[in-house]
């Protein structure tokens, strides 16, 4: 069966003011004439300065990217991901809002997340928000209904009013009242929170950046026109060896505070494999209908 392309136009807005883009030559542009270059990949770069934030977040780096997809190859977080697919397709299913809707994963990365959730609903399409450019242009080719765009999420979300029918935030940032505002009335948004003992037993040797406790209820209460709907918690140990923790290290805000060496020399007095514990809590919430 031949996949029509996903338009991205369809949903995307501009990130200065929020009106519709049209195709132009090069990329895209508003009514109030704010242009936006489209790569040779086909993903529309809509990164733009976060008023009073100074320049616009770069994101991951291409060697953050590869840690995290050999991390997640390698199966690693596989239990999350199932959790997050089946999250969204419980609340959506008798929700009433279209199955042929978008699916918005917010700084998703290569799209590793979005994949399981659109094989799971065969109907609906996607797109990855991300600061990286590295991940947006893996994520424009992770899956045939999917597409990407560029973005600094920290203070507005480039997509129209309602038009997202779920969005996905997986150890990822958003502001609050946005993600309110891009959820179409019924929509659903499933957040993967991680818990104060993700990792812990790298955590604690490695003296990396640690999880404060309640993040979860503080994500919910800062939602307060979202119905929450369901929680439940992956916990489990996974078993990596040296080059797997350096990845689970390297792929996630950690790479910007630690020197590579010290944490190998660190990795190196543990025992391999290590056994590492993943705790995430998985909140599903509603848009009233």
């Amino acid at each position: 069966m031949t996949i029509a392309p996903v338009d991205d136009l369809e949903i995307l807005r501009c990130p200065h003011c929020g009106g519709a883009l049209e195709a132009v030559a090069g990329g895209a542009r508003c009514s109030a004439g704010h242009h936006h270059d489209r790569a040779k990949q086909g993903y529309l770069g809509l990164r733009v300065a976060a008023r009073g934030l100074g320049a616009p977040a770069a994101g991951d780096t291409a060697d953050m990217v590869d840690a995290r997809e050999r991390f997640q190859g390698a199966g690693h977080h596989d239990s999350v991901a199932a959790a997050v697919r089946d999250a969204a397709v419980a609340a959506l299913a008798g929700s009433g809002v279209r199955d042929d809707g978008w699916v918005v994963d917010l700084a998703g990365g290569p799209g590793w997340h979005l994949g399981h959730v659109l094989d799971a609903l065969p109907g609906m399409r996607g797109l990855v928000l991300d600061a990286s450019t590295i991940a947006v242009r893996r994520a424009q080719r992770s899956h045939p209904r999917a597409v990407a765009a560029t973005a600094d999420l920290r203070a507005r979300i480039p997509i129209a009013d309602g038009a997202a029918a779920l969005v996905l935030k997986v150890f990822a940032p958003g502001p609050a009242a946005e993600i309110e505002r891009v959820l179409t009335p019924g929509g659903v948004l499933v957040a993967a929170i991680p818990e104060p003992e993700h990792h812990r037993e790298l955590v604690q040797p490695l003296k990396l950046l640690k999880v404060p406790a309640g993040k979860a209820a503080e994500l919910v209460a800062s939602l307060p026109g979202l119905q929450e709907l369901a929680r439940t918690t992956v916990r489990e140990t996974v078993r990596v060896d040296r080059a797997g923790a350096l990845d689970a290290v390297f792929m996630g805000p950690n790479a910007f505070h630690q020197k590579r060496e010290q944490v190998e020399t660190a990795l190196a007095a543990l025992p391999e494999p290590l056994d590492v514990t993943v705790a995430v809590t998985v909140v599903t919430l509603r848009q009233p209908g």
